[in-house]
């Protein structure tokens, strides 16, 4: 399983660059970030759910594949549902999301945990810093359902950034792993 998370490290790097690329673009332009949210975070569960997946189906981690599938499914009802349906639960949306991909990822680090040795602990404590994050991010804004929208948007760039960064230390920690695994590791 690690192997194959090795040989893929770089899909993990994609996610965190799309996460922070998404941050930037809402810290950045607020104002027009409004204008887009919908479709900017529909797209960006989108993206992090495929990328998501797609290293879960990799490396046959169940708690990634997870993750993956409900960012697609987030995104895909973001995207598809009725305008106003979305409008009104945006907040509720991103919520529930961030709260269920937070405790997934800090599912995976717990079974990281018994497995990691060397570098590999760093990598189960960004993981797992990751999950408390978006853990965290979520309830916040279950207990803040009625923000203004410029609120939401900088809230949620200050959280993409985070975790974007977060996923991307996770990424090239992972890529270290070859030397900790003693293995040969071949690369796709």
């Amino acid at each position: 399983m690690f192997e194959e998370l090795v040989n893929r490290w770089w899909m993990v790097a994609a996610r965190g660059l799309v996460s922070v690329a998404f941050g930037i673009a809402a810290l950045l332009a607020p104002q027009q970030t409004l204008a887009w949210l919908i479709g900017l975070f529909g797209l960006f569960a989108l993206a992090d759910g495929l990328f998501t997946m797609g290293a879960g189906l990799a490396v046959s981690w169940l708690t990634l594949f997870l993750e993956g599938f409900v960012g697609i499914a987030v995104g895909l009802v973001t995207l598809f549902a009725p305008t106003s349906f979305t409008e009104q639960w945006l907040v509720v949306n991103i919520a529930a999301y961030a709260i269920i991909t937070g405790g997934i990822e800090l599912a995976g680090a717990w079974s990281l945990r018994p497995r990691a040795r060397g570098a590999m602990v760093q990598g189960d404590r960004l993981l797992g810093l990751n999950g408390a994050v978006s853990l965290l991010f979520g309830l916040a804004l279950f207990t803040n359902t009625g923000m203004a929208h410029a609120t939401l948007i900088m809230w949620l760039g200050v959280f993409a950034l985070v975790s974007g960064l977060l996923l991307l230390a996770f990424a090239f920690n992972v890529r270290g792993w070859r030397s900790v695994l003693g293995s040969p590791v071949v690369t796709a």
